[in-house]
């Protein structure tokens, strides 16, 4: 998966892509506080489905990680 960034595009290795959702910005929770500090730094945010969380992925701390 390609996204943009403000310093260009940045490829993402993806197992799987299935649903495309558009969420509501005000649905988004902060991540739970027992996620694993490394995880903690990449998820910026958790919106609840019927039967899953969806974590959403702060772009600029993974491409902070993959340059650094």
């Amino acid at each position: 998966m390609v996204v943009r960034t403000e310093n260009g595009a940045v490829s993402l290795l993806v197992d799987e892509i299935g649903d495309v959702l558009e969420m509501d910005s005000d649905a988004c929770e902060l991540p739970p506080s027992n996620l694993p500090a490394a995880a903690g730094k990449l998820i910026c945010g958790v919106y609840k489905l019927e039967d899953r969380l969806m974590l959403e992925l702060d772009l600029d701390q993974a491409e902070e990680l993959a340059v650094g």
